[in-house]
């Protein structure tokens, strides 16, 4: 669960407003407890932690190890160790001359074997036996987790947009919860999308620009919403809340870019699709359902520039590099 978290790239406040939205509860503090501790957690505190996560799609999975950690403890109790008591929830007294073993599956006109008087006794159920078993299984689970998002991450997706099924462009692969990333013009690679101001006063709040990426700026998170388009988010400095960057089509600055905090599945102007330039590294940032592509201002390279919306070409100025950077 711990690598679980750290693939997904989100922080705990993160977390807990994602499980909020899907009707969960899922507080910072709970899920803390649970990264820290090395006990099996409440089966609805691991199904919120893995939905929040992204991961919902293989909660199934993720619940039969959980399962499977249990039958197992049961089934392969410590030698040496006194008989567990028995609580309200557990299995019946047997009747005289029956095997005080848990039956875990019903079966029906079948014999019944009887245990040879001369065997071993059966080993006693164990907390620290429990513990033990449980800890090993869902490590192994997890890690069977973040090896399948490998191999999710490493798989192009050649799915095509929304409003456009002929086109069949590479796409840039992304885990199901998303990942934090740099966006930087391919021409000027030491230069980073990132916040500024219109240059030309048209409209006083932040815009998208390219600037030096040794200056400060808001973290970039790409978020998958439907088949091949993401959400472009910032993070905010101080509360860390996230904004979609979106195309403003208006007066009074038409064509620019800037961070609003309702993101909206069904925006188009909010959603892209990330799509491989053939034959290089780059990338092009083409709107939802159209031929819009995102650009820097003039074909320009200076400092500053702002990021706009143009018919999309094959032109150097609509080439971008997405570096996916480690979580945190």
């Amino acid at each position: 669960m711990r690598q679980l978290k750290e693939w997904s790239g989100l922080t705990l406040r993160q977390l807990e407003e994602r499980a909020a939205a899907r009707g969960d509860v899922l507080a910072r503090s709970t899920a803390a407890d649970i990264l820290r501790r090395s006990t099996l957690p409440r089966p609805a505190l691991v199904a919120a932690f893995v939905r929040a996560c992204g991961d919902g799609d293989r909660l199934p999975e993720w619940t039969r190890a959980y399962e499977r950690v249990i039958a197992a403890a049961v089934l392969e109790p410590t030698a040496g160790s006194a008989e567990p008591r028995a609580t309200p929830d557990d299995h019946p007294e047997p009747a005289p001359g029956t095997s005080a073993e848990p039956v875990l599956f019903a079966t029906s006109a079948e014999p019944r074997v009887t245990a040879d008087p001369t065997s071993p006794a059966p080993r006693p159920l164990t907390r620290e036996r429990l513990l033990a078993v449980a800890f090993v299984l869902v490590v192994v689970a997890v890690v069977t987790s973040v090896l399948d998002f490998t191999a999710f991450k490493d798989q192009p997706i050649t799915n095509p947009p929304v409003g456009d099924p002929a086109d069949t462009s590479e796409t840039l692969a992304l885990a199901p919860a998303g990942h934090w990333a740099g966006i930087r013009p391919a021409r000027t690679p030491d230069l980073c999308v990132t916040e500024g101001r219109d240059r030309a006063g048209r409209y006083d709040s932040a815009v998208a620009v390219q600037r030096p990426c040794a200056e400060p700026g808001p973290r970039t998170f790409l978020q998958p919403v439907a088949t091949g388009l993401v959400n472009i988010k910032w993070e905010h400095p101080e509360d860390r809340g996230l904004g979609c960057l979106t195309v403003m089509d208006h007066e009074p600055a038409p064509g620019l870019l800037e961070p609003q905090d309702n993101c909206l599945a069904d925006k188009d102007a909010q959603l892209f699709r990330v799509e491989r330039v053939p034959g290089s590294r780059a990338f092009r940032l083409r709107r939802a359902g159209g031929d819009l592509c995102l650009a820097i201002a003039d074909d320009e390279t200076a400092p500053g520039a702002e990021v706009v919306q143009r018919p999309c070409s094959d032109g150097a100025a609509q080439h971008f590099l997405v570096d996916l950077l480690p979580g945190a």
